[in-house]
Formats: C-alpha cells, sequence, structure tokens
C-alpha cells in the first residue's frame, strides 16, 4: 500500500426471448374464440451464434381445430440509430435480416406456430446496435388486435477464454497480478476477470480497512489499434471510505482536460493492452487522485 502515494488534486462537482413489452401485455390474449394474434406487440431479443442463424417468434390463434395458415409480412426499420420515427422498408438493406416463413402453420390441436426470421452470422451483426422488424399478420386477426409486432434485436455477447494473464495497475498496486482473460465470440471485447481482489488482499488494503467490492472483471474493446473502456471500480476505498473508480481519460468533465491522453490506450500486440486512466472519487465529488493519469498493463501468456 505505500505505492498509492494518494491525495485529491482537486475538488470540482431458441432463444425468445429475454421478453419486455408494453402494458398491452397484461390481460388476455384474445377477445373471441378466433383469428390470429401476436402476444404482445413489443419484444426483444438476443442473438448469439448458438441460435443457428435463426430468430422465432410465437403466433397464437384463438381455439384449436385444425391445420391452417396465417400470412406474415416482414418489415425492417432502416432509419439511423439516432433517429426518433423508424423508416420502415420491405427488405433489410444490407440483406442481414429475412422472413423464411410468408405463411405460419399451426398444426392440428395446436394453438401456437411460430414465424422464423432469419439473421444469419452474427458476425455481421454489431454490439452496438440495435435492429428493429416489423413482423405483421396479414388477414384472420384476433378482436384482440395485436395483428403486428416490433422486435428489437441485439447481439449477445458470448465470452471464451482467451489466456492467463497478468495484470498491473500503476496506481493500485506494486507489482502485477495473475488472472484470466476472456475474449467475445466475433468480436474484439475483453473481460480481465477479477483483477483487484488478490492484490488488494495482498498488498494489505484489505488489513487497513481500504478494500470495498472489487469488480467481478474489466471490459474492454479493442478497434482497430485503440482501445475504449466505461469506467470501472478498483475496489480500492480512498480514507476507508471513498470509492476508487477508474475513467477513461477523456470520459473525466469534472474541471480538467485529460482527453489527450486517450491515444495512449493501445492494443500493442494480440497479446499486451494498455489502459490509461483517471482515478476518480464519485462519492467525493469526483475528485481526481494524484496526478490524474496511471496506466493499467495486460499482457497475456
Amino acid at each position: 500500500m505505500s505505492r498509492i502515494r494518494l491525495f485529491i488534486l482537486m475538488l470540482p462537482l431458441a432463444l425468445l426471448l429475454a421478453v419486455a413489452c408494453d402494458r398491452d401485455c397484461n390481460g388476455p390474449l384474445y377477445d373471441g374464440e378466433s383469428g390470429y394474434a401476436f402476444a404482445s406487440s413489443v419484444l426483444y431479443a438476443e442473438v448469439s451464434m448458438e441460435d443457428k442463424g435463426v430468430l422465432e417468434i410465437p403466433v397464437y390463434r384463438g381455439k384449436d381445430g385444425g391445420a391452417t395458415q396465417a400470412a406474415i409480412s416482414f418489415q425492417f426499420d432502416s432509419a439511423p440509430s439516432d433517429a426518433s420515427e423508424p423508416v420502415w422498408v420491405d427488405a433489410d438493406p444490407k440483406g442481414v435480416f429475412s422472413l423464411l416463413t410468408p405463411k405460419v402453420t399451426f398444426a392440428e390441436n395446436s394453438c401456437e406456430a411460430k414465424v422464423r426470421v432469419r439473421f444469419g452470422d452474427t458476425g455481421n451483426l454489431r454490439v452496438s446496435d440495435k435492429y428493429r422488424l416489423r413482423l405483421s399478420i396479414d388477414d384472420g386477426v384476433s378482436p384482440s388486435g395485436r395483428s403486428s409486432v416490433v422486435v428489437t434485436v441485439t447481439k449477445k455477447l458470448v465470452f471464451e477464454k482467451y489466456g492467463d494473464c497478468t495484470y498491473y495497475d500503476e496506481c493500485i498496486f506494486e507489482k502485477p497480478y495473475e488472472t484470466e482473460i476472456y475474449k467475445a465470440q466475433g468480436e474484439e471485447i475483453y473481460r480481465v476477470m477479477d483483477p483487484y481482489r488478490e492484490g488488494l488482499i495482498a498488498e494489505e488494503y484489505a488489513a487497513e480497512g481500504w478494500m470495498g467490492t472489487p469488480p467481478d472483471y474489466v471490459q474492454f474493446t479493442c478497434e482497430g489499434d485503440r482501445i475504449l473502456f466505461k469506467e470501472f471500480p478498483t475496489g480500492m476505498l480512498f480514507n476507508k471510505v471513498h470509492l476508487a473508480y477508474a475513467y477513461y481519460p477523456s470520459d473525466y468533465l469534472w474541471g480538467r482536460d485529460f482527453s489527450k491522453y486517450d491515444s495512449k490506450c493501445r492494443k500493442l500486440g494480440d497479446k499486451h493492452f494498455q489502459l490509461y486512466a483517471v482515478y476518480c472519487l464519485p462519492s467525493f465529488q469526483y475528485g481526481y487522485m494524484n496526478d490524474g493519469i496511471y496506466m493499467i498493463d495486460i499482457i497475456v501468456k
């Protein structure tokens, strides 16, 4: 703990689905015994490689009986991500999403069938983007009126072990500590697992009452050689009270500009990453520590 030299420089001020739907989900699906309907007007879905390129959305009928078919149409929201209103078109301009079942078949004595939408290789999807699809029943709609559903699709991160690594935070630690690093399938997104706990105990932060709750992982993203990350807690308690967070340099907005250090956050190779962070105390009005910028060095073995 002698390494830290802390003080405050300034004090400014297959799926389907993790479903979330609007209030029309509540109550019965049908107002009558006939016709087709979706369960909700809004659905959310995360997709991954495990879904094998197909998204399934249920459609229902009011009563069982013989085999029947419902005609389904498909639209894609082509509006930019920051647009206030959707722009519905009849096909995905990039060809990633398409309707596999323009007609869904209800088996005899079944009240449920599945609309199947193809999304192809998840490598064509960006984690940061949301994709909106609208499916509509063309005729024979139930009196419930849920003739269409808007499905918001996001890419699910699936992490696999990338290797063992050392993690050295030069603001907090006197030496590197060993842990594991994981990488998301098809993405340059990494998670260093539980990187602070061992060091906070070994360097007597815990014994002195300077240890809070360490993060389960530290996540960062590589865009080419550039590294980006969101703020994260270090688990170190300044003065046994204030939890220290590591911020991406230009994300520190409380009185001093550290943005010139963004360029130092670099991927130096497939097995070497360096993050530079400003260490802040949000519960103490975002004062920063020491001279404000320190290296986090990650080396994969």
